[in-house]
């Protein structure tokens, strides 16, 4: 039997794009049984996927803060990783950290295949790897299914997916019902997401003020409109809540990862920005319109493009997309492929979409 390590350390979104290449590989090799290596707030979308066997974690902000604090516990840590790889014997890894360190990591972990992306020429310890400048004018995952020839594997073009525990999808009802959604037509607007990118997440934000707009908007036409967030972005959901001219039906900001995806996987429309919560909302098969300022969303965007998944730009921004090969150039400006999006075209978009019957998911 064949064991594979998919190794993967970056953001929920990246993350989500790698699950096609899990399902391709568990369909490609007879008997397979694969595992995970990821950092800890992905570690939830990961543990409940029947095609993943076992996940491990690197943190790496526990392991800086161990440093700190002790040496001798930061090498027990490290250590204690190493010898999880180690004796877990993989047949192949697919590297996908972009890090020397963590090839020379597998390499001494006896893994004998480990196949990546050569990025800088960081992938001096990849046995199979090709040559990599960044993301750009494909879509990540197709990137990352281009690594499965090294397994001798064709795959036609795949879906993300993100599997709940049944027990969730208890929890997410019984929560709508307290907040007396029940099986209305519930939609989400999250204004924030992008934390992987920090202190930058900001120039990735549509205005709180415009949400505020297409949530009054869909509120008197089409159904209950909930803001949602994680624990660090109460103030600006706050702020949407604020600036609307009704009230929401709630606003949400303490779930924890896996609540949070069980309560967008009950909603019928999610409105949002590039980030987390898009790729959650897709992966879930939810419909959702999304604003996309300096990403190019045909690399980072919803794959595969559908029709029931909008992404709005603004029209005739020739600067934009400026991400590019993981840098953001200062925005000369002042976010015009932001500002330059009206509230109008947001709601027009989400009217448009294909709608659903039955249940919460019904047309909007």
């Amino acid at each position: 039997m064949k064991k594979i390590l998919i190794a993967n350390i970056f953001g929920i979104g990246d993350v989500l794009f790698t699950t096609p290449l899990v399902s391709a590989l568990k369909k490609g090799i007879d008997g397979v049984s694969i595992d995970y290596l990821c950092n800890a707030r992905t570690r939830p979308v990961l543990e409940s996927d029947p095609d993943i066997a076992a996940v491990h974690v690197y943190e790496k902000d526990d392991l800086l803060r161990l440093w700190k604090e002790a040496k001798p516990k930061f090498l027990s840590a490290v250590s204690g990783l190493f010898r999880e790889i180690r004796q877990a014997r993989y047949d192949a890894v697919f590297d996908l950290t972009l890090s020397r360190e963590f090839g020379f990591f597998f390499m001494l972990a006896g893994i004998p295949k480990r196949i990546g992306l050569d990025y800088r020429k960081r992938g001096v310890f990849l046995t199979h790897k090709q040559r990599f400048t960044g993301f750009e004018g494909r879509h990540v995952i197709e990137y990352y299914r281009g690594l499965l020839e090294y397994m001798g594997i064709t795959a036609s073009t795949g879906k993300t997916r993100l599997v709940l525990d049944e027990g969730l999808e208890k929890w997410a009802d019984e929560y709508l019902e307290t907040k007396g959604a029940g099986r209305k037509r519930l939609i989400a607007i999250v204004p924030g997401g992008g934390a992987s990118w920090g202190r930058h997440a900001v120039r990735k934000r549509w205005g709180p003020d415009r949400f505020a707009r297409v949530a009054d908007i869909l509120a008197e036409q089409s159904g209950p409109v909930a803001i949602l967030g994680d624990s660090s972005e109460l103030d600006v959901c706050n702020e949407v809540a604020g600036n609307m001219a009704g009230n929401p039906l709630f606003v949400e900001t303490g779930l924890g990862l896996e609540q949070y995806a069980a309560l967008l996987s009950r909603c019928g429309l999610v409105v949002c920005n590039d980030g987390g919560p898009l790729h959650i909302a897709v992966a879930l098969k939810v419909r959702t319109v999304s604003i996309f300022g300096p990403v190019d969303e045909k690399v980072y965007g919803p794959y595969p493009p559908s029709d029931r998944h909008r992404v709005i730009t603004a029209r005739e921004v020739e600067c934009r997309p400026c991400y590019n090969r993981f840098r953001l150039p200062e925005c000369a400006y002042n976010g015009r492929c932001l500002t330059g999006i009206r509230p109008e075209t947001v709601a027009e978009a989400c009217r448009e979409l294909p709608g659903e019957t039955g249940g919460i998911k019904e047309n909007i």
